[in-house]
């Protein structure tokens, strides 16, 4: 006679932990500025965090803090929370950083490339091409970061591919113009298939130019339309 598996049923009525609330907040809020939901400067209210997510205010205090620390928010003692608008001289700094760090990270890439490597690639290319057609912005910038970070992970440096993940992350608060934009995105679904077929080319030399001007576009448009050059 066959077992049936009977579930706790306090399992079911259980509330997420503290820390997975707060890691929902920062992916939503995260999320939000990219897909240019939230702007720069715009005040992050405590008590809509609460009501959204329903949870306690710490668990907000916690999700805020932990956006502060990737570099999305700034909070301003006795003002609150805010989104984070960089100015022009921290986006150049940011970006020189991200170009030494991903060039460094082709460097470290295996040519010739494991084949099941390339096909992960090529299957993610796939799937944010059909994004990009479909205009379906969010699944574009999650499958983005899935794109990039499956191409840094063949580095075998675990410190290298955190440190660059870190400072595209550190950039999705610029990058909400250009996700928006048809044309970017035609550039960057063009882009990540030339890198894939300088790959298969064993060219490191073009991978090294490819990804270099693929961190272009969202850092110039930003620049354009940031108040200090209107």
């Amino acid at each position: 006679m066959s077992q049936v598996s009977v579930q706790d049923p306090s399992n079911s009525t259980r509330r997420p932990s503290a820390t997975s609330v707060a890691e929902d907040i920062v992916g939503s809020v995260e999320e939000d500025i990219v897909l240019g939901r939230l702007h720069p400067r715009e005040r992050l209210v405590e008590e809509d965090l609460i009501e959204r997510f329903d949870c306690k205010r710490h668990v907000v205090r916690q999700a805020l803090f932990q956006l502060e620390s990737i570099g999305l928010v700034e909070r301003i003692r006795n003002r609150g929370a805010f989104v984070k608008a960089y100015t022009p001289e921290e986006v150049e700094q940011l970006y020189a950083m991200r170009e030494i760090l991903e060039l460094a990270g082709v460097d470290a890439l295996p040519l010739p490339a494991p084949e099941q490597w390339l096909s992960e690639l090529e299957d993610i290319h796939q799937r944010y091409s059909t994004a990009v057609d479909a205009h379906d912005l969010r699944r574009v910038f999650h499958l983005n970061i899935a794109f990039h970070r499956t191409l840094f992970a063949a580095t075998g440096n675990p410190y290298l591919y955190e440190t660059i993940n870190e400072f595209a992350q550190k950039a999705h608060g610029i990058r909400f113009i250009a996700i928006a934009d048809s044309h970017s995105l035609s550039r960057a679904r063009h882009e990540h298939q030339a890198m894939i077929e300088a790959i298969r080319q064993q060219d490191r030399h073009a991978l090294r130019e490819l990804c270099r001007q693929h961190l272009l576009p969202s850092k110039n448009r930003y620049l354009e339309l940031h108040p200090s050059n209107r």
